[in-house]
């Protein structure tokens, strides 16, 4: 019994100090955010008490600081593994800015450009872009590009050629890996934007096609953005990678060709005519 009153006295202490028997005085203005917070009316030990509500500005800056620590550690698992600096200088020089328009690649340029800049509609719709065009025409400089201006707006992003990706889940194989074949799906279906440069560079294995189907579906199915770049036309891409996967592909991305010329061989041949000279 002595216990019982005890604990009706200490609850009786707890709640003259917590609560009021006033709604006036368990009314308060809010320092931070100025707003008059209304107190929460309850029972206890048979009295009417008033207790202070925390306010809505509290939960809304702890809700905000728990995004915040998420996308700082969902970012941290994709720079573990696709860490962008691991590119190079070089493609951190792939840039909008850094563009040379030349002929045959306006349309393209022009989509990629709205692209970055109106992505958050992408992300509500989860559609992405496949930029097509023969080799070294600047397809994977306008992919980057994106990537580049997401990433300075906030965004995580990955970009790999497809032989590098298909190669580091191969990895994951060998005995001590430290990464997991599925921590690897897991990132890749995660980011903001997945960049797969070069797809069809070579015609894949059952695996490798199976694996880029399961990784495109994914991002299909969770409608998150994906962009696509490709030397090849729609029917060897087709032969090369599979019929599910370009189903997908196109019912996801909008179809872009890029009708410039290679880039690369225009500048060899500029400098092979100042050599001869």
């Amino acid at each position: 019994m002595g216990n019982v009153v005890r604990l009706q006295s200490l609850l009786e202490r707890r709640a003259n100090t917590t609560t009021s028997s006033s709604a006036d005085s368990a009314r308060y203005t809010c320092q931070d955010c100025g707003r008059t917070v209304e107190p929460i009316q309850i029972q206890m030990l048979g009295q009417v008490r008033w207790v202070r509500a925390v306010c809505p500005c509290r939960w809304e800056r702890d809700a905000a600081e728990e995004a915040k620590r998420r996308e700082a550690e969902r970012q941290t698992k994709i720079d573990r593994l696709f860490n962008l600096a691991d590119l190079g200088p070089r493609f951190a020089e792939c840039t909008f800015e850094t563009w040379v328009e030349r002929k045959g690649s306006e349309r393209c340029h022009e989509l990629a450009l709205i692209y970055a800049q109106s992505f958050d509609e992408h992300v509500k719709r989860g559609d992405g872009l496949l930029l097509m065009g023969e080799p070294g025409n600047g397809k994977s400089h306008l992919a980057a590009a994106i990537v580049n201006t997401l990433v300075r707006n906030g965004r995580s992003c990955i970009f790999r050629s497809v032989p590098a990706l298909l190669k580091k889940l191969q990895e994951t194989y060998r005995e001590g890996s430290r990464v997991t074949e599925s921590e690897v799906l897991a990132v890749l279906q995660d980011a903001d934007l997945l960049v797969l440069d070069d797809l069809g560079a070579e015609k894949v294995t059952e695996w490798a096609e199976s694996t880029l189907y399961f990784i495109v579906d994914e991002r299909y199915r969770w409608k998150k953005p994906l962009v696509v770049t490709t030397n090849c036309d729609l029917e060897v891409l087709e032969e090369r990678i599979g019929t599910r996967t370009i189903d997908r592909l196109l019912e996801m991305c909008v179809l872009v060709e890029n009708r410039a010329s290679s880039y690369r061989r225009e500048r060899a041949k500029a400098r092979l005519g100042v050599r001869r000279a």
